[in-house]
């Protein structure tokens, strides 16, 4: 189990951070914290350090596949489960990752059990600025879904130029890979959809309810985050109708190159079967077969047959096959 702390002053100052060798200089009277935990099980932790209130179960049952975000209103936090990016270096897989908070206005608690993009940029940027920007760690909670919020944004404008490209391939290579792509695509944004209706859901809540106790984001960033959740998931609904149009285009220009290759194969077969036909007569050689006699039969058949070959592709011609 991994754990980062990072320790605050009253005011919103940085004052340490390390691992959880800083717990010991925690007093919940003077301090801020916030604890990232990278681990599928944190039974301990929550077990050793009780005053956070968090049951570890939370974590546990939030890991299921599949499992929505969600948010509860606990007596001592707010519970908040989202789904980010992970690793962007393969970013256009749209690979998801769940990542839970616990927070109220004196600590906030991560848990995930892959890295989180998300969790590592806003640390740096705490570390580099030296302090919060206010002194609430609903702050820090909001600076992790608006970095996640940014990140899907920027997968979704590279996806936007992957799929560009896309249209303009299917013209050129119809292979089975790129078929394989799109219905990755289609699939995965169907599921950052559901993941984005289901944060709207939650935003609209917190926004039409003030009541929340613990996490305490403003209506300026509720409204900002609703509307960036809003835009994402319009975009995946765009994006997914582009992708089902270019898998229809693919398997409609996959299906007429067929038909050509049919069609020239038919055309071959139509123009050399007569031309076989003549062949195999002439092929048995019976004694009673009086062209086999004649001096001028052998270029008498050739002719034929050549006759016969440019009247196929003559009529052919005229029908527009080729």
């Amino acid at each position: 189990m991994a754990i980062k702390i990072m320790l605050f002053n009253a005011q919103g100052l940085l004052l340490s951070q390390g691992d959880e060798a800083l717990m010991a200089e925690y007093d919940p009277q003077q301090h801020l914290i916030w604890v990232d935990i990278t681990s599928q099980h944190s039974q301990a932790f929550f077990k050793q350090y009780p005053y956070f209130g968090i049951d570890h179960l939370d974590f546990e049952d939030a890991q299921r596949e599949r499992h929505p975000p969600q948010f509860e209103e606990y007596e001592t936090h707010s519970y908040l489960l989202t789904h980010e990016l992970m690793d962007r270096e393969e970013y256009l897989l749209l690979e998801r990752s769940q990542l839970l908070l616990h927070v109220n206005d004196h600590f906030l608690v991560t848990q995930h059990i892959k890295p989180s993009v998300s969790v590592s940029k806003v640390t740096q940027q705490i570390s580099e600025h030296g302090q919060l920007d206010n002194a609430d760690m609903s702050q820090v909670c909001f600076d992790l879904m608006r970095q996640i919020v940014v990140d899907y944004l920027a997968v979704m404008l590279a996806l936007e130029e992957r799929l560009s490209d896309i249209e303009d391939e299917i013209f050129e290579v119809s292979s089975d890979d790129l078929l394989a792509e799109l219905i990755g695509y289609s699939s995965k944004l169907q599921k950052a959809k559901r993941s984005f209706s289901y944060l709207e859901e939650i935003l609209q809540q917190l926004l039409r309810d003030d009541s929340h106790q613990h996490i305490k984001m403003d209506y300026q960033q509720l409204s900002y985050l609703y509307n960036q959740f809003e835009r994402l998931s319009s975009r995946a609904s765009l994006y997914q109708g582009l992708v089902d149009s270019l898998i229809n285009g693919f398997i409609s220009v996959s299906a007429h190159k067929t038909n050509r290759v049919m069609m020239t194969l038919t055309l071959v077969t139509a123009v050399f079967l007569p031309l076989t036909l003549v062949a195999g007569i002439y092929g048995m050689n019976f004694d009673n077969m009086p062209e086999l006699k004649w001096r001028f039969g052998y270029f008498a058949v050739l002719i034929l047959m050549a006759v016969i070959a440019v009247s196929g592709l003559w009529i052919a011609k005229i029908k527009r096959w080729y």
